[in-house]
């Protein structure tokens, strides 16, 4: 009975002494960078040269902009966010972003905003919410890995 204890005792000291810790909440540096981040997004978004604005995203990233096809890639965004003739979406020409709210623990953190934008064609600002998912880089900086945007304006009807 005496070995059984012992033996359980120590499977059970090695499993809590090997157990993954969770990750670190971000830090305030972290949610500053990320802010940091977000006026870049503001300063780099500009029609005439948009790769500024698409290093901001991860090789794989996803985009998902309200009623356009899901774009998949840093290439693919960019080409989508220079070109609208091509992929039926209009070019934005300069965004601000307001209720910066960030969440996450270790390489990951998630960010909505509301932001108001002007685009090519388009009458009057837009305004607009979103979901980013932010990963950190082996350089510390954080790039988008995934963003939902959509109108704040309610369908017709609700």
């Amino acid at each position: 009975m005496t070995r059984t204890f012992l033996f359980t005792a120590a499977c059970l000291a090695l499993s809590l002494g090997c157990a993954p810790s969770s990750p670190a909440e971000l830090t305030d540096a972290d949610r500053e960078a990320i802010r940091q981040y977000w006026d870049e997004v503001a300063r780099n978004l500009s029609p005439e040269d948009n790769e500024a604005w698409a290093n901001g995203f991860t090789e794989d990233a996803v985009l998902m902009f309200q009623d356009t096809p899901t774009k998949r890639g840093r290439e693919v965004i960019r080409a989508w966010g220079e070109d609208s003739g091509e992929t039926g979406s209009p070019v934005a020409l300069s965004v601000s972003f307001s209720d910066i709210e960030i969440h996450g623990s270790g390489d990951w953190a998630w960010v909505t905003t509301n932001s108001t934008a002007t685009f090519e064609g388009v009458e009057g600002p837009v305004h607009l919410r979103q979901l980013a998912v932010l990963e950190r880089q082996p350089d510390g900086t954080w790039l988008t890995a995934a963003a939902h945007v959509s109108s704040n304006v309610p369908p017709p009807g609700n």
